[in-house]
């Protein structure tokens, strides 16, 4: 079974590999992508790593995803270091962000930005191969094959989710799918159509799914199999992800479309999307370079998190060349002390800014480290949940977001009293948010950033969006342009908000 998964990844980075400008043409002549296009098992094959290719670039941060980055511009997790250009996107005060080929962190922008694309590219290849008529899987006597369908419908899952991340991390994106016209690859299309076309594959997933009796292999999202009543529930939540992330400010988020929200929320996950990391090629180094690498301890909560638990702790770590040192936190909500661990020695260096200082880290997945496989959770059911309780609220059904909330986590693991009925709007959204900072934490790529955005609560200066990485932008002749800087704070591409 192990030669038979390792012969599959390579013919992933095969296909891939041949992907390194996602508007190359691929040369179908070349023996070993004719022979591995050709071959109903060999496509089965490339299908069955197409998850896995979307998961590696979003949690193998500093390599691939620019994730800690998000973090710590969200000021929901802090650092000084220069790894995943933490340093640098959480400076105060924010700085431009500097999209250049020769800028040392370009690869977190580039190599994300291109690996999602060779997903999308080979999620099209198969659908287009399944559309010529390639049969996969054992033919009946119709001449079907068993596994044609459920292919096809992961095939939109993974062109969906790829095209939703790209809508939510830049500014702009090209639109390119199995049957794209030649002036998509040439003109880059705004975050929100980005984001309509996505949602469209998705829902393709779903019709494909809902229409026909399947279960993808264990493999595929690793650690359990998924039912096409499952894939569909998963195409419907990563819908109302997407609509609820997507926004850029308040403007944004009051245009959103809580109707069609809830409608897929309702429609949603049952269970946890939570692949099993075996790091032996499923690996969160999200995780592993934060908070679970047991030779470092070189991440901390921010302060903001903190305080939002405990009045009385800075909001703002202090200076401690002139203030004292905070005192330990004390909380009513029982995840201080079951998902925080208090830490009094701090490894950052001060002439680097003390309000990067922390002094609790995050203990909630210390069971999973580099060396000790575990699910690792994506995806919370509870997280359907909140988004389905905020399209509730926007909906005007105040009364039953709060029946969401009070028989959620706030109460099963905060353990904080229910919230009362006549709580105002302002103070049911302050809960509802602080339900998704706290229980949602080191969950989804880029949550609490774009949590932070569409409030209008990134500090003044924090792009809300990366532009287009500087290699396409040489490649498509086009001038290069960025984002981020107190000077450029428009609202627009940049926060003129904050939440100090």
């Amino acid at each position: 079974m192990k030669t038979r998964y390792i012969y599959i990844l390579l013919i992933i980075f095969l296909v891939t590999s041949c992907k390194k400008d996602f508007l190359e043409v691929k040369n179908m002549n070349d023996a070993d992508l004719e022979r591995a296009w050709s071959n109903p098992e060999d496509v089965k094959a490339i299908a069955s790593g197409m998850f896995f290719n979307w998961h590696k670039t979003q949690y193998w941060a500093y390599s691939f995803s620019p994730i800690m980055a998000m973090w710590t511009m969200a000021d929901q997790g802090t650092a000084s270091w220069g790894n995943g250009a933490m340093q640098d996107l959480s400076s105060e005060p924010r700085a431009e962000f500097v999209n250049t080929q020769d800028y040392s962190h370009i690869r977190i922008i580039k190599r994300y930005y291109e690996r999602l694309y060779g997903n999308i590219n080979t999620a099209n290849d198969i659908i287009n191969v399944i559309k010529n008529g390639m049969q996969l899987g054992e033919i009946d006597e119709d001449g079907i094959g068993e596994d044609t369908e459920m292919i096809k419908a992961f095939a939109y899952f993974n062109q969906g989710i790829s095209l939703g991340y790209l809508a939510l991390v830049f500014d702009k994106a090209y639109v390119i799918k199995e049957s794209s016209p030649d002036e998509n690859i040439l003109t880059p299309y705004p975050y929100k159509d980005v984001a309509d076309s996505a949602i469209i594959s998705l829902e393709k997933c779903i019709e494909i799914s809902d229409a026909n009796d399947f279960s993808l292999p264990e493999p595929w999202i690793n650690g359990s199999s998924y039912s096409n009543i499952e894939l569909s529930q998963l195409a419907h939540s990563f819908i109302a992800r997407i609509l609820v992330g997507n926004p850029r400010n308040i403007a944004d988020n009051n245009e959103v479309d809580w109707n069609k929200v809830y409608t897929h929320a309702n429609k949603g996950i049952q269970r946890d999307l939570a692949p099993y990391m075996d790091n032996i090629v499923w690996k969160n180094l999200m995780l592993n370079y934060t908070f679970n690498n047991t030779t470092l301890d070189w991440c901390g909560v921010d302060s903001r998190i903190i305080n939002m638990m405990d009045s009385n702790y800075p909001a703002v770590y202090p200076d401690l060349s002139t203030e004292p040192k905070p005192d330990p936190a004390v909380s009513d909500d029982h995840r201080l002390d079951t998902d925080f661990r208090y830490d009094a020695t701090c490894p950052l260096k001060a002439d680097r800014g003390y309000y990067h200082f922390f002094d609790y880290e995050y203990k909630r997945y210390s069971s999973y480290t580099i060396n000790n496989p575990a699910n690792v959770v994506d995806f919370y059911v509870t997280e359907n949940d909140l988004i389905k309780a905020e399209a509730m609220f926007h909906n005007g059904n105040k009364s039953g977001a709060i029946d969401i909330i009070n028989n959620g986590t706030r109460v099963t693991r905060g353990q904080l009293p229910p919230l009362d009925y006549s709580i105002s709007d302002e103070d049911f959204l302050k809960a509802l948010f602080y339900e998704r900072d706290i229980e949602l934490m080191m969950t989804g790529f880029g949550t609490p950033f774009f949590d932070m955005r569409r409030r209008d609560m990134l500090q003044k200066g924090t792009m809300l969006h990366f532009p287009i990485p500087a290699k396409e932008l040489d490649v498509m002749a086009m001038p290069l342009y960025t984002f981020g800087g107190v000077a450029n704070a428009d609202g627009i591409n940049t926060s003129n908000g904050g939440w100090k």
